[in-house]
C-alpha cells in the first residue's frame, strides 16, 4: 500500500514538472546518485531473481534516460572527490557494479561503452579465481530451475520436499547450511552443486558452459581494466568479519590479487551485501580505503560520511516513474525502508586458503 501511495504521489509530482524543476536546482547540484548493479542477465536470471538481475533491454533504457536527462556521469573516484570538494557538476551521478560477474563483461560493458559511460566494478576474487559458479546464487538457481520437481536428498534434506515457493526456501536453507556446518570447500560446494543439479535433471556443466553466475576470471578482469573499467574493493571471499585483523586481511587479499590484474590504485570499497558494523569505517580507514559504498537508498551529500555512503540499488522492479524521479532526487525526498542487510555475510568458519 505504502509503495502504491509513493508511485501515485510521484506520477502525479512528475506530471506537474517537478522532476524537471528538481534536476536543476543547486540542491541537486550538491549531491551525487550512485548506481548499484549486481548482474545483466545472458539467459533467463532476471526471471529468477529480478532483485539482482535485469534484463539488456532494460538496463540499455536506463542508459537512455542517464542521456535523456542529461546527466553527468562521472568515475567513482573523480565523484568522491568533487562531492568533498564541492564542485559536483549538475544531475552527477556514477554507475558501480557488486561482485564483477561474467555477465559484466559479456553484457554490460559493451551497452556501457556504446554511451561512453564509466564505471566501477568492485570485484570480489575468491571466484575469480576459482571459475566456477558462485555456490549461493547458483545453489537458489537451481532449485528455481527445477521449480515443481521433487527433491529427494535424504543426507541434506530430511524428508522428500516438492519445489513450489515454500519448498526452495526450505531445500536452499538446508543445503547452505550443510556447507557451512561440514565447512566445505569451494571444490566441494561445487560438488554438491553438480549433485543437485543431477538429482533435478539439470545440465550442470552446460550452464557452466555458459558461464551462469561465475565471476569474470582475471584475464577478463585485467581486459576490463585495460579498457577502463576502475576495478575495486569488495573482500575476496565475499564475508566480513567481527575482527579487526580479518576483516582487514579479507580486504588486503582481494587488493593484492586486483593488483595483479590492474594498474589502478584500489582506495574505494563496497560492503558485501551491504552488511556493515560501526566499526569497519576505523578499521577502513587504517587501511587506506577512502570510501566504502552501502546498499542503503539514497544520495549523498558533503555531509555524508565517506565510509557510509548510500547509493540506489536499481532492480527490474523498479519503475521507469521511480527510477526517473531518482535521478531529479524527487524519490529521495520520500520514506523508504532501511536495507536489511544479510548476516550471512558475516564470516564465522575458518578463512579458505
Amino acid at each position: 500500500m505504502l509503495r502504491e501511495l509513493k508511485l501515485l504521489f510521484l506520477r502525479i509530482a512528475n506530471a506537474a514538472g517537478a522532476s524537471s524543476v528538481l534536476m536543476n536546482t543547486a540542491w541537486r547540484r550538491q549531491r551525487l546518485l550512485i548506481l548499484c548493479y549486481h548482474g545483466i542477465s545472458t539467459d533467463d536470471e532476471h526471471l529468477w531473481n529480478p532483485n539482482l538481475y535485469m534484463s539488456p533491454d532494460l538496463f540499455r533504457e536506463r542508459l537512455l534516460a542517464l542521456r535523456n536527462r542529461r546527466c553527468n556521469l562521472l568515475p567513482l573516484g573523480e565523484a568522491v572527490q568533487r562531492l568533498y570538494a564541492g564542485t559536483l557538476p549538475e544531475r552527477a551521478v556514477t554507475i558501480t557494479f557488486d561482485d564483477g560477474m561474467h555477465d559484466f563483461h559479456q553484457r554490460a560493458y559493451p551497452l556501457l561503452r556504446e554511451f561512453g559511460y564509466p564505471v566501477t566494478v568492485y570485484l570480489t576474487t575468491y571466484y575469480s579465481e576459482f571459475n566456477r559458479p558462485v555456490f549461493d546464487v547458483m545453489c537458489s538457481y537451481l532449485l528455481w530451475k527445477g521449480r515443481g520437481r521433487r527433491l529427494d536428498w535424504p543426507k541434506i534434506i530430511e524428508d522428500p520436499v516438492t519445489l513450489d515457493d515454500a519448498g526452495r526456501d526450505v531445500a536452499d536453507r538446508r543445503i547452505k547450511t550443510f556447507a557451512r556446518r561440514h565447512g566445505l570447500s569451494g571444490r566441494q560446494k561445487d560438488e554438491l552443486l553438480a549433485t543437485l543439479a543431477g538429482k533435478l535433471a539439470i545440465d550442470y556443466e552446460g550452464l557452466c558452459k555458459k558461464r551462469i553466475l561465475h565471476v569474470m576470471n582475471p584475464g577478463e578482469a585485467a581486459e576490463m581494466a585495460r579498457a577502463g573499467v576502475a576495478i575495486e574493493l569488495h573482500t575476496h571471499r565475499h564475508r566480513v568479519s567481527n575482527r579487526r585483523e580479518k576483516f582487514q586481511q579479507e580486504i588486503q587479499d582481494n587488493r593484492e590479487r586486483i593488483a595483479a590484474l590492474s594498474s589502478g590504485d584500489t582506495r574505494h570499497f563496497c560492503y558485501p551485501g551491504g552488511f556493515h558494523l560501526p566499526e569497519f569505517p576505523g578499521w577502513l580507514r587504517e587501511i587506506n580505503v577512502v570510501s566504502a559504498t552501502t546498499c542503503q537508498a539514497g544520495f549523498v551529500s558533503r555531509t555524508s560520511d565517506p565510509m557510509l555512503l548510500s547509493r540506489l540499488v536499481d532492480t527490474s522492479g523498479l519503475t521507469e516513474t521511480e527510477f526517473h524521479s531518482w535521478l531529479s532526487g524527487l524519490a529521495s525526498l520520500l520514506p523508504h525502508r532501511p536495507h536489511v542487510m544479510s548476516e550471512g555475510q558475516l564470516m564465522e568458519e575458518p578463512l579458505e586458503r
